[in-house]
């Protein structure tokens, strides 16, 4: 069942399950050691799928003044090479054109994951670049 939550109306449980599954696999996982919780959730929708219990994927998105920005796309490690990596970037972005219309929706993807990005219609917007170690690219979906 997908959820979209403001921060107040998430369960604490929820909440830790998200900032525990964003942990395991930015700074643990990846090796990103960088400011995950940084004070932008708590003005964000929080977009995730969950069932058994269990948030199998998650999102998190920001309305801009002149875009809205998806961030911390992830995938519970249990569920992972099931589908969900899409599902959650496709509900994301309906979600974000259905209540943002006619906004630009940006996004910062990791380099490596630039074609999984661009079977989206998201386009490059920037160079490579570092953020802890890994290279990303910004990339933005015209209205």
């Amino acid at each position: 069942m997908w959820h979209v939550k403001k921060y107040d109306e998430l369960e604490l449980d929820e909440l830790e399950e998200i900032l525990s599954l964003r942990q395991d696999t930015f700074i643990l996982e990846q090796e990103s050691f960088f400011r995950d919780i940084d004070g932008r959730d708590q003005d964000a929708l929080h977009v995730f799928k969950k069932e058994d219990d269990r948030i199998k994927a998650y999102c998190r998105m920001e309305d801009e003044d002149d875009h809205t920005y998806i961030s911390r796309v992830i995938v519970n490690p249990a569920y992972r090479g099931q589908g969900f990596g899409r599902e959650i970037f496709r509900y994301g972005t309906e979600l974000a054109k259905e209540r943002h219309p006619g906004k630009i929706i940006r996004i910062t993807a990791m380099s490596y994951l630039l074609d999984f990005y661009k079977s989206f219609d998201y386009e490059p917007i920037s160079e490579e670049y570092d953020i802890a170690g890994h290279n990303h690219i910004d990339m933005e979906l015209t209205p």
